[in-house]
């Protein structure tokens, strides 16, 4: 299990990592099928209205190179439909004609959309035999297609970006409104937390402005980059399964060492805007930094890195502060809404342990604004 598992991991790095389309493909190709025990693996691009098999890794031909109109295709019905489709006899199940089937080993079959809202494409999961797919290769499978959504984002940036770069200004705040789209589609709760904490991490910063001890690292420009490089803190979420990231309780240990992740694969995909741009620019620095570090904690305890005190970049112990609040003060599936104060007490409490105790100290003073942003943006506004 330990190995499968970092086999996963394996593979949602290299997806993470890839430089474009065909890159994606040939990770799923050369490592899907293993690591869900099919028999065969099918990547489908959708492509106007048909289904283009683009790519498959099977014991038996399948349908790579071919095109099938999307209302009367397996996988385009799962795109439609936006959900996962899970056929465990194909011969009992009578939604599609056998025929399509007759010249392939296929007897029971998954189709996973890449990305359940506006998919793009798909993902195939075939077996020689009856009621082949497992929960737990189901779960795998959706695991793979959502980070290939994330993966395939990124591609599409990249391109954006580098056609455009005398316009790095209007390409930037695209790939904000893209990517920060991405996780509000995954888990609806995500949208108006994205526009709170951009909120509280700009309140936060300029109060820190006026600390001697800031000033000079908090410029109005740098200011004004973190308020706009906040929304993509938890792009990572996006290459989280649904079953964790949507789950109506406490995690258990191994699902939260899962939904950990989060953290370096938003780093990751940031880095690799940076790659394909050939430098860096200090929106892109200042995104990847929060992204990969607003869970750390002052007294080391936290993650990815375990960065212990000044270690941890200052956007990141700005971001770790806006984000426990918004969590705290924000009615969750599994947990209901604390009172403002009783969430300033918890912060204030975890001042030298969670928290940068001179950012606790500013919080504390202008913890009303926080209060009022809350409540601007509690139904979205």
């Amino acid at each position: 299990m330990q190995l499968t598992s970092a086999c996963i991991e394996d593979l949602v790095l290299k997806m993470s990592m890839a430089r474009d389309l065909d890159e994606i493909m040939t990770a799923v190709r050369q490592s899907a099928r293993d690591l869900i025990g099919a028999d065969g693996i099918s990547f489908v691009l959708k492509d106007n209205d048909c289904c283009y098999y683009a790519d498959e890794d099977a014991i038996g031909p399948l349908w790579k190179g071919q095109r099938f109109p999307i209302q009367s295709c397996l996988s385009g019905f799962a795109m439609l439909q936006g959900k996962v489709v899970v056929i465990n006899d194909i011969f009992r199940d009578g939604r599609f004609p056998i025929d399509a089937y007759a010249n392939t080993f296929v007897k029971s079959l998954v189709i996973v959309p890449v990305r359940q809202d506006d998919p793009v494409g798909a993902i195939g999961a075939y077996w020689s035999k009856l009621d082949g797919p497992s929960p737990e290769s189901i779960e795998r499978l959706e695991r793979i297609a959502n980070t290939a959504a994330v993966a395939m984002t990124n591609v599409a940036l990249i391109k954006s970006l580098a056609a455009a770069k005398e316009e790095a200004a209007q390409a930037r705040d695209a790939m904000i409104l893209a990517m920060a789209s991405l996780a509000e589609t995954r888990d609806h709760e995500t949208g108006d937390h994205i526009r709170r904490t951009q909120h509280y991490v700009r309140a936060l910063a300029e109060a820190l402005q006026e600390q001697e001890a800031y000033a000079e690292q908090l410029s109005d420009e740098v200011v004004d980059l973190l308020y706009k490089s906040a929304p993509l803190h938890d792009i990572g979420k996006v290459g989280i399964p649904d079953c964790i990231l949507l789950k109506p309780g406490k995690l258990e240990p191994e699902e939260f060492e899962v939904m950990k992740t989060h953290a370096e694969l938003g780093h990751a995909a940031i880095a690799t805007a940076e790659r394909y741009m050939s430098s860096t620019t200090p929106f892109l620095s200042l995104a990847k930094e929060i992204a990969h570090t607003h869970h750390e904690k002052w007294n080391g305890t936290g993650y990815p890195r375990g960065l212990k005190g000044e270690e941890i970049p200052i956007g990141g112990r700005i971001m770790a502060i806006a984000d426990v609040y918004d969590a705290l003060v924000s009615a969750r599936i599994y947990k209901p809404a604390l009172p403002h104060e009783e969430a300033v007490d918890i912060i204030i409490k975890d001042s030298g342990e969670h928290f940068d105790p001179k950012l606790v100290q500013v919080f504390s003073k202008i913890a009303p604004k926080f209060e009022e942003i809350h409540r601007a943006f509690a139904k979205g506004h």
